[in-house]
C-alpha cells in the first residue's frame, strides 16, 4: 500500500509496490506490455499518445491524458533505463514519479513487480489530492495490474 513519507510541509512522497503473477513466459509478457496498441485495454483511465519510439529503449518519450473528478491531468513519461526482458524504469514530470517495471522469470509464469515512488502533484486541489493519497491510486494501480494479466494470459499465443 502506499505510504507518505512527509518531506517537507507542501510535499509527501509516496510509496506505492505492486505485484502480480502472470502464466506466460516472461518473453510473452515483456512483448505484451511493449506492445502499447493494449495499453487501453488495461489502462482505460488514461489516453497515451506523441509515442517518440518503442517503450523498450531509452529515451522514448509519451504523453499521458487522464481525468480525475472532471480535471484534466497531462504528464509526459521518459524511458530513462531498460534491460530488455527485465526491466523498464520510467520518470514522470507530473508528480514527479519513478517508476520501475521489473520483469521476474517464475518458472513458465513471470511475475511482473510495479514500484513507484511519486510525489502528489501541487497543482491539484486539496479534496484530490485526499482521494488519490487515501488509497485510489493503489487500489486504481492493482486493478490495471489484474486487467494486464488477464489480457496478457488471454493473448498467449498457442503453440502446434
Amino acid at each position: 500500500l502506499a505510504r507518505p513519507t512527509r518531506l517537507c510541509e507542501e510535499a509527501v512522497m509516496n510509496h506505492m509496490p505492486q505485484e502480480v503473477r502472470i502464466e506466460a513466459r516472461v518473453e510473452h509478457v515483456w512483448a505484451f506490455y511493449c506492445d502499447t496498441s493494449h495499453w487501453q485495454d488495461w489502462m482505460p483511465r488514461a489516453k497515451h499518445t506523441d509515442f517518440s519510439g518503442p517503450v523498450d529503449k531509452v529515451g522514448t518519450t509519451y504523453v499521458e491524458t487522464m481525468r480525475l473528478m472532471g480535471f484534466e491531468m497531462k504528464s509526459t513519461s521518459t524511458v530513462v533505463e531498460v534491460e530488455p526482458l527485465r526491466l523498464i524504469h520510467e520518470h514522470t514530470d507530473m508528480g514527479p514519479m519513478e517508476s520501475y517495471l521489473r520483469f521476474e522469470p517464475d518458472g513458465e509464469a513471470t511475475r511482473l513487480v510495479f514500484d513507484a515512488d511519486w510525489e502528489m502533484p501541487g497543482k491539484l486541489p486539496g479534496f484530490i489530492k485526499d482521494l488519490v493519497s487515501n488509497g485510489w491510486a493503489d487500489r486504481n494501480t492493482h486493478q490495471m495490474l489484474s486487467d494486464f494479466k488477464a489480457l496478457a494470459e488471454a493473448k498467449i499465443p498457442v503453440t502446434a
